[in-house]
């Protein structure tokens, strides 16, 4: 089926991320038959790959707080659902802050959460977040939140499973494919790229930052853009010691465990003019000093950019577009812990059986700024960054 030779099929899923291949696997599980999945390169390679991989309950809508729970689950048992290994480290997440009014938003979320089932959550005093993170700094804090049964997992080991899971149900799988356009056709669409061109009844457009540019040839626009996520890998640090992924979300200052040593980063929902690898690692130091000093003076052995398929309010885009052009893309990079759930409950609302517990109007991708319901705040820590600031007090005094 290539060169526009071959059979039409009954739907097209672009993209082979964690959520495409979720997608194929939880419609053919409800029946659906003639499932073509296509992905440009290899299987999860995208943002799945390029993903930290955290799996948190900590958010503050209803929403959010449901995609979590059910995508902490999915990593929890998709190990022996899948019998495909996809290890699960439960590290814990802790959030922090100095803020009171930060601190007050802390416990607002954490009664909801508590409310619709997530958690456990805990809030910790000074003395609270020392006795968990003894190597961060606690003199200025006034609250911590913390989920300890949250943890990591590898993104790609999900896509794996998946896939297996989606091809004992006939889906036909095509990696190294890409698409290059789609064309409305009187019965559907035509799929087309310089290895397949498929005609299909239905297409689901699931290709994270490319999405935009294949739906925009349409006349259609989604809110997803990149943003480039820098961090670095430190040499062995805290030995012998489980690290929570921790954010202090007066900088986006963020460090988790990565094999001997970590991560670190900063979160932000944009970056400054000119802020690349050097310029984050600059700021975390400067962020590190006041909030870790113990671990200013690690060496770093790698420094890397990864990719963020950033939303404007939180929610991921999730639902038809026009006819049967459905769309699944846009996580704020967290696909690897809520798109499997969004998947499955997308999967649902296309075949005509909605979850009727769960309201995913907020991710209707044709939703506007003004239409748009409460923005999950919880999503990025850092909306307006003063890191920058600091950094260039720092240089002035050097």
């Amino acid at each position: 089926m290539s060169n526009g030779a071959g059979r039409r099929v009954d739907t097209v899923i672009v993209g082979g991320g964690i959520a495409g291949t979720a997608l194929a696997y939880y419609l053919a599980r409800e029946g659906v038959e003639d499932i073509v999945l296509l992905e440009r390169d290899q299987l999860g390679s995208g943002i799945t790959a390029a993903s930290f991989s955290g799996v948190r309950q900590q958010f503050s809508t209803p929403l959010e707080i449901e995609l979590s729970k059910r995508g902490l689950r999915f990593w929890k048992t998709c190990e022996v659902q899948f019998d495909s290994p996809c290890p699960f480290n439960q590290c814990g997440y802790l959030l922090v802050t100095s803020r009171p009014e930060v601190m007050q938003k802390f416990q607002e979320s954490a009664n909801l959460q508590r409310e619709l089932g997530a958690g456990p959550v805990g809030l910790l005093d000074p003395a609270g977040v020392h006795s968990i993170a003894p190597w961060l700094a606690t003199d200025d804090l006034v609250c911590g939140s913390y989920t300890p049964e949250d943890g990591r997992v590898t993104g790609t080991d999900g896509v794996a499973a998946l896939a297996k899971g989606a091809r004992s149900y006939g889906v036909d799988i095509r990696q190294w494919s890409p698409v290059t356009a789609i064309e409305r056709r009187a019965d559907g669409y035509r799929v087309i790229g310089p290895k397949d061109t498929i005609d299909a009844r239905r297409v689901v457009v699931a290709a994270g930052l490319g999405s935009p540019a294949l739906l925009e040839p349409l006349g259609l626009k989604i809110d997803v853009f990149p943003l480039d996520l820098h961090f670095a890998l430190t040499a062995a640090a805290l030995e012998g010691r489980t690290v929570p992924l921790t954010i202090d979300f007066d900088t986006g200052f963020c460090i988790e465990r990565e094999g001997p040593g970590l991560a670190v980063s900063m979160l932000l929902s944009k970056n400054p003019p000119g802020y690349g690898q050097q310029e984050m690692l600059e700021s975390w130091f400067v962020a590190a000093t006041r909030r870790a000093p113990t671990l200013v003076n690690l060496g770093i052995s790698h420094m890397l950019t990864a990719p963020v398929d950033e939303v404007s309010d939180g929610h991921p885009n999730a639902g038809r577009m026009e006819e049967e052009l459905w769309v699944l893309a846009g996580f704020a990079g967290h696909g690897v812990m809520h798109g499997p759930a969004v998947a499955e409950l997308l999967a649902r609302m296309m075949l005509g059986d909605p979850d009727e517990t769960v309201d995913l109007e907020p991710c209707n991708p044709l939703r506007t700024a003004e239409l748009s319901s409460e923005n999950e705040w919880m999503a990025t820590p850092i909306r307006e960054s003063s890191v920058p600031d600091e950094l260039s007090k720092s240089r002035e005094t050097n």
